[in-house]
């Protein structure tokens, strides 16, 4: 495919994973194929101009110089690469606002990585991140990394500020699988961080810091079942999910009805509503989407079966953009 008429993609990805606030994130692929995350489109043009579309392109802004994607633009022709030509930039919007998702990092991540690689700046790994940060916490209040950095390295990613490379790669087994539900209604972020204590007591603290080290250490092990059968039953989320759990209508019920159906382990994804559940077979799996379609979700919503997008950020192949799904994962 020609440089010159590029389409990258940012896959969707949970954000807190549990036992990880703030420090832990994932990459989301559906197992059908279908692309569950932004695109972004730069072709070379006589003059710049900004095109939004996609199913959720009516829920943004209808000036250019109010999208995220836009505003990258202006950022990176003025301070990484003036001399860069006009260009057309098209932000094909396919996750909901609002939805725990990684909405905006999707836009932002996928917009810096096709302006990137199309002016050829070569901008260190380092380098992208940090900016994609930037600009993601002009929606989220914050430069929280546990969406940015699984969005753009794919997988399981330990990220934050006091990261060395802001990111290290957290093996996950590969029989796991995420049902991923958004129950069709949005959660505003800052709404949702409202809510979160100021503080943590000691107690709490510790509880949190044993439960994540724990969690990562027993991933990283010699790769048992036993091993990961432990760290499934560390994933619980004492922080941010009570306080954010009652702003999510149907959370309750799911809560309780989907470890009798097979999920070992179950959450708030990001600052929701989305919600995540981790089975450890496709059989229940389908058990859990089955579920989630009849009581979780409305016509507006979605749910996937997805195992982790290890590839994360990249330039889509001719046939991913005709849709043909690839089913082989």
């Amino acid at each position: 495919m020609s440089e010159n008429n590029l389409h990258v993609y940012a896959p969707a990805s949970i954000g807190n994973f549990a036992v990880g606030f703030d420090s832990l994130g994932a990459a989301l692929k559906p197992i059908t194929g279908e692309l569950l995350g932004d695109v972004v489109k730069v072709t070379a043009s006589e003059q710049d101009e900004f095109v939004c579309t996609g199913a959720y392109a009516d829920k943004l802004p209808g000036e250019a110089n109010e999208n995220l994607s836009y505003l990258c633009l202006l950022h990176f022709k003025k301070n990484i690469k003036p001399d860069m030509q006009a260009v057309r930039l098209e932000l094909q919007k396919n996750l909901p606002i609002g939805s725990g998702l990684g909405s905006s990092a999707c836009s932002v991540v996928a917009t810096f990585a096709a302006l990137d690689k199309f002016a050829k700046t070569q901008l260190s790994q380092d380098e992208l991140i940090e900016l994609m940060a930037d600009f993601e916490a002009i929606v989220s209040g914050g430069r929280h990394y546990d969406n940015i950095s699984p969005c753009y390295l794919g997988g399981l990613q330990l990220t934050g500020e006091l990261i060395p490379g802001r990111s290290i790669e957290i093996s996950v087994p590969k029989e796991w699988y995420y049902v991923v539900a958004f129950p069709g209604f949005s959660l505003n972020t800052s709404k949702a961080r409202s809510v979160l204590p100021k503080q943590l007591g000691m107690h709490q603290s510790v509880e949190f810091a044993q439960r994540l080290s724990a969690f990562i250490a027993l991933l990283q092990s010699s790769g048992q079942a036993g091993e990961y059968q432990k760290a499934l039953e560390l994933m619980q989320d004492d922080v941010a999910e009570p306080h954010r759990a009652p702003l999510i209508k149907g959370f309750s019920e799911a809560k309780q009805a989907l470890p009798e159906l097979g999920a070992k382990a179950m959450s708030i994804s990001g600052a929701g509503p989305t919600l995540f559940a981790v089975c450890t077979n496709i059989e229940e799996a389908n058990l859990c989407a089955d579920w989630l379609q009849k009581n979780y979700i409305n016509d507006e919503g979605f749910c996937h079966i997805c195992q982790l997008d290890e590839a994360g950020t990249r330039e889509l192949a001719s046939h991913e953009i005709n849709g043909e799904a690839d089913e082989t994962a």
